[in-house]
């Protein structure tokens, strides 16, 4: 089995003036992701939890125009899905529409309203609502690939609340479909080949059995899901999740979605324990019709602003220098959110 965990300890000193300038001996951690070979920092500060954030100001300001995914505006300003791609203009399921993003990211890329309440609490969610939302993304993804066959690979990505990067409050999911994968997930692509060429073995099935045998940062398994607190993590508390041999988001059930709500709902309840009241999620496929060595899986980090100003979570460490930076160890983040499944 090819799956190890390298990490690196270095330790600085200085004189902490919260101890009478007493000489104190503070560590840092490099780690590699064990499949792309990123590297990551992990501090272990004494942060047990982050103060609350108050979301008043930021829902007032979300709220004080008309919100485009509205059902007062929806028919009105929301584009359409040209007629011989989606007869029908927008895919209605229930509550849930899709309809075209302004903003194209991809060659294809849909909006996924949830419903038509514009404003829902992390932990308001049902798994109805969320088994609705992402069973809808995967059926919309089926008709873009019967439609365009040049597109190879697509994913579903989630921005929760302003400071996630959403710039509407009203929840949705973004899908992306096309040609060509993002950075990382083209990273995780061919990482996932270059273990199985190596090895004989899907390497999410070797990361599956290392982590339930090592078990610093096994969570739980439910149904065909399987919840990990991500040894490198891209952001502040990396949860990940693997659906068991699913190559591609076409395969998918409605019973293994089902599985993934269940999960998100206790992740969502951890999230708003520790006062972390906003996301970002990305549910990966692999390549169309070549991602055998490939297993479904998201990853989901937590987006506040810092205190006491208000400061960004990200720096010039994520954006100029591409590593990403934790405040506290993710075993110990596993250690935490186990309560919850």
């Amino acid at each position: 089995m090819g799956i190890t965990f390298k990490r690196r300890v270095q330790k600085t000193r200085l004189l902490n003036p919260a101890d009478n300038f007493k000489e104190t001996m503070l560590t840092v951690e490099t780690r590699w992701d064990p499949l792309t070979k990123r590297t990551v920092r992990v501090l272990d500060l004494s942060i047990k939890k982050f103060p609350p954030w108050d979301l008043k100001d930021m829902l007032e300001k979300g709220g004080s125009g008309v919100c485009p995914f509205c059902p007062q505006a929806l028919e009105k300003v929301t584009p359409q899905f040209p007629p011989d791609f989606i007869p029908e203009g927008r895919l209605r399921f229930g509550e849930v529409c899709i309809f075209p993003n302004r903003t194209p990211f991809d060659r294809h890329c849909g909006v996924v309203v949830f419903t038509r309440q514009h404003y829902v609490p992390m932990t308001d969610f049902s798994e109805e609502l969320l088994v609705n939302a992402f069973s809808a993304a995967c059926t919309f993804l089926r008709r873009v690939v019967e439609k365009d066959p040049g597109v190879r690979f697509y994913s579903i990505n989630w921005n929760y609340l302003p400071m996630s990067g959403g710039s509407i409050i009203h929840p949705h999911l973004q899908i992306l479909a096309g040609e060509f994968p993002t950075h990382y997930q083209g990273k995780v692509i061919q990482g996932s080949r270059r273990y199985q060429k190596r090895w004989g073995k899907i390497y999410w099935n070797d990361l599956i059995e290392t982590e339930r045998k090592l078990g610093e940062r096994f969570i739980a398994v439910i149904g065909q899901t399987v919840w990990l607190a991500s040894f490198a993590p891209l952001g502040i508390r990396d949860i990940s999740c693997v659906i068991k041999g699913r190559t591609s988001l076409l395969e998918v059930t409605d019973r293994e979605l089902r599985d993934f709500a269940q999960g998100l709902l206790k992740v969502f309840s951890y999230f708003q324990e520790f006062n972390h009241n906003s996301f970002n999620l990305g549910l990966f496929s692999g390549e169309h019709k070549k991602g055998d060595s490939f297993w479904v899986n998201a990853r989901m980090v937590t987006r506040r602003l810092l205190p006491p100003v208000g400061a960004s979570d990200v720096s010039y460490f994520e954006k100029l220098h591409g590593e990403s930076v934790d405040y506290k160890k993710p075993e110990k983040t596993c250690e935490e959110i186990r309560e919850f499944f």
